[in-house]
């Protein structure tokens, strides 16, 4: 069913402005460029060439022939598909879009166009989805593809828009030969090495016995789907905005107990939208991956996307190494400790107090701020000082007079993550650990009745850091 302008519009192209066309010469996409050309809309023809199979610059030259006939101004580029495949352990079908779309929104970007423009058809909308349903993708992925989609990972403004997207293969096909139009016909679109070829050549003709209307069926049911996805999306925009505590270049930081109120559905698509936040190339997360995301215990989700749990947090992430550190002290470099405010960076300072009036001794037991302590100034002399933490490192508790455990035992059984336990700050008097801020206390250092002079000492959280 051909197009109006209406239609088209609707589809976000607007007459007047430029549009970049990937054409490759075939007859979905020679006529879409008819078809645009004849509505009059301003457009730049666009061809790549793959670089995978002999002859592929005659059909580059073909497109070129067919878009001065048409007055059009044409651009092209060429790229090693095969080896960007390889060097990026892709396959060879998703290096190529890879490729020609980094080209066809360069060349868009170049040309202040409006849109690129792909003639994609309801065919390959079936395609799509029974490609998603077979490799077990959820609602995402079986919506298929839209007629208009931003890819951030190519362009973050300029979108894809796919006008043909409710024409069939047959009815491109009617129309090129209606106007005297004759197409390339590339002959990789047979070689059933190519996963969307065995099911256009082997699949579908079996599928088509039970249902001669398999594609339009399949089409309609991305559409349909097209719309519960919308609606799903603002339930997933609620979810996120309550869950995600925190979001970097490198990781997502969920709370981890609002997740555990969440529906297993809402999680799975949670954990879709960070890993595309992370990874904008990601075409789909497998949905038995999203399943495992959903029980909260550390897996390999997607394109080396992992999740890690520390303490409140459910981390989406790349590596430990770039995950926040702001919720904790750090300490890298060792320093005296003076009264005033000290800055210590990464979010933090710490302010030292000394004490001479009140009940000191009373106002240390009311003290639960796990991140302030109060200390026996006579005991700490000029001697006190902050370092990290040091192999073999060990104090005496609280509570557990001439009792020594290790720091590292400390570290275990309080279940603080390995990445922190190397910075973290030490409150040291001589060579003795006094005090591990936010941990454990020492019990030598403790004020008792008898303190007239107490030092207070405390970590505190900027505000403003998360």
């Amino acid at each position: 069913m051909l197009m109006t302008k209406a239609d088209l519009a609707a589809s976000y192209l607007q007459p007047g402005f430029p549009i970049i066309a990937g054409v490759s010469g075939g007859p979905d996409s020679l006529a879409l460029l008819h078809f645009l050309h004849s509505l009059h809309f301003p457009l730049v023809v666009a061809s790549f060439n793959h670089q995978l199979r002999p002859g592929a610059e005659s059909d580059i030259d073909f497109v070129s022939q067919f878009a001065a006939g048409l007055g059009l101004p044409f651009v092209t580029a060429s790229g090693d598909v095969a080896a960007h495949a390889a060097a990026s352990g892709l396959s060879i079908e998703e290096a190529a879009r890879e490729l020609r779309y980094q080209f066809l929104f360069h060349e868009a970007k170049k040309a202040g166009a409006q849109a690129v423009v792909v003639g994609h058809t309801a065919d390959d909308q079936a395609e799509t989805v029974l490609m998603h349903f077979l490799r077990g993708a959820g609602l995402s992925g079986l919506k298929g593809i839209p007629p208009r989609v931003i890819l951030p990972v190519f362009d973050p403004h300029i979108p894809l828009v796919r006008p043909l997207l409710n024409w069939t293969r047959i009815e491109t096909e009617a129309y090129c030969q209606l106007h005297g139009l004759q197409p390339r016909i590339d002959p990789t679109n047979t070689d059933t090495q190519y996963f969307r070829n065995r099911l256009r050549y082997e699949l579908f003709p079996v599928l088509e016995q039970y249902n001669p209307q398999i594609r339009q069926s399949l089409a309609k049911t991305a559409q349909a789907l097209q719309g519960d996805y919308d609606l799903l999306n603002g339930l997933i925009e609620s979810a996120w905005q309550k869950n995600v505590k925190s979001t970097g270049s490198e990781f997502v930081e969920f709370d981890r107990s609002e997740l555990e109120k969440l529906t297993p559905s809402i999680s799975r698509n949670l954990f879709r939208r960070a890993a595309f936040s992370l990874k904008p190339g990601l075409r789909d997360v497998d949905f038995e991956a999203l399943e495992r995301a959903v029980l909260l215990k550390p897996i390999d989700l997607a394109g080396g996307l992992k999740t890690y749990q520390e303490g409140d947090s459910f981390f989406l992430t790349s590596s430990e190494d770039s995950l926040p550190s702001t919720s904790w002290p750090q300490v890298r470099d060792p320093f005296l400790l003076v009264n005033g405010l000290t800055e210590l960076g990464n979010g933090w300072a710490l302010d030292c107090q000394e004490i001479t009036t009140g009940t000191l001794f009373t106002e240390a037991r009311k003290n639960t701020d796990r991140y302030t302590a109060w200390w026996e100034a006579a005991l700490t002399g000029n001697s006190l000082h902050v370092r990290n933490a040091r192999s073999g490192d060990k104090f005496e508790p609280l509570g557990m007079p001439r009792q020594s455990i290790k720091l590292t035992e400390l570290f275990i059984n309080l279940k603080i993550p390995k990445r922190l336990r190397r910075n973290w700050p030490l409150v040291c008097v001589g060579s003795e650990i006094a005090w591990v801020p936010g941990l454990r206390f020492a019990e030598p250092y403790k004020v008792t009745e008898k303190t007239t002079r107490a030092k207070k000492i405390a970590f505190i959280k900027q505000k403003g850091q998360a």
